[in-house]
């Protein structure tokens, strides 16, 4: 009987698929469904760095073709709704920094500063423990020259990580040394010498801390670079990777290009 039973299931199931023989179902067309490209509500983690990542994507795909601080604007939702959506964890974060950087656009609002500062706080307060932490220094242009030092002593303090402490010193360290108050000037270079000694051997960007705070702590004179001086030496590295130095082109006509890229 069992076996009866098995085979009788077996043949149900057989007329009931599509283009079984003696199934006599009629089929409807499905119809596509449009899945909407995000959905805020509580969902599982996995995967959570992806959708982040594909979201600023997205905007970056959007923005190279568009007015950039309307399509922040369009995308702001969006990604509020994942920081909260992912909150806690370093995907949200990571949506919580791009938030943070496009308050850039309430500068001609006259917000911006405050609002960043009161962001970045929070930030430091909910992932203390994260390396991410450090792009909060690099926002330095965000908080103004006096929000930025007590914003910077406080990431120091509550960070466990050496980058970021790093990263706080050098963006304090760099935006005082521009100062023309001579007590503020003294703190640069008080950070500059401490980043130096502290973290002079941990890498930033394609070159070190350590080197990035001996060219700041000792400058060209402005009477070196002036016109009609040899150029003083330059070493780096070309499009290629490879080392190279000014030295090399001895006697040849360069162009030295200095840019930045924001």
């Amino acid at each position: 009987m069992l076996f009866r039973s098995i085979e009788l299931t077996l043949t149900l199931l057989l007329l009931c698929l599509p283009g079984s023989q003696g199934a006599s179902v009629e089929s409807n067309p499905v119809t596509p469904v449009s899945i909407p490209a995000f959905s805020p509500g509580p969902v599982s983690l996995r995967g959570a760095t992806d959708r982040v990542k594909e979201l600023e994507a997205s905007y970056d795909t959007a923005a190279a073709s568009g007015n950039r601080r309307e399509v922040a604007e369009q995308f702001r939702p969006r990604f509020e709704a994942l920081a909260s959506e992912l909150a806690r964890s370093e995907s949200g974060l990571s949506a919580e920094l791009w938030l943070l950087r496009n308050h850039w656009w309430k500068r001609s609002e006259g917000t911006m500063e405050q609002i960043s500062i009161d962001h970045a706080k929070r930030l430091i307060e909910e992932y203390k423990t994260s390396t991410q932490l450090a792009h909060l220094a690099e926002f330095s242009y965000l908080y103004g020259r006096k929000g930025l030092r007590p914003l910077m002593e406080a990431l120091e303090a509550a960070s466990p990580h050496d980058q970021v402490d790093a990263a706080a010193l050098h963006a304090l360290g760099s935006s005082l040394r521009r100062s023309k108050d001579s007590d503020e000037q003294s703190l640069a270079r008080e950070q500059l010498l401490r980043l130096k000694d502290r973290y002079g051997d941990l890498a930033f960007r394609d070159t070190t801390y350590g080197a990035i705070a001996s060219a700041m702590l000792s400058p060209h004179s402005k009477d070196s670079l002036s016109v009609g001086q040899p150029a003083p030496q330059i070493s780096g590295a070309d499009v290629h990777g490879d080392s190279f130095q000014l030295t090399d082109h001895l006697g040849k006509i360069v162009l030295l290009d200095f840019w930045g890229d924001w």
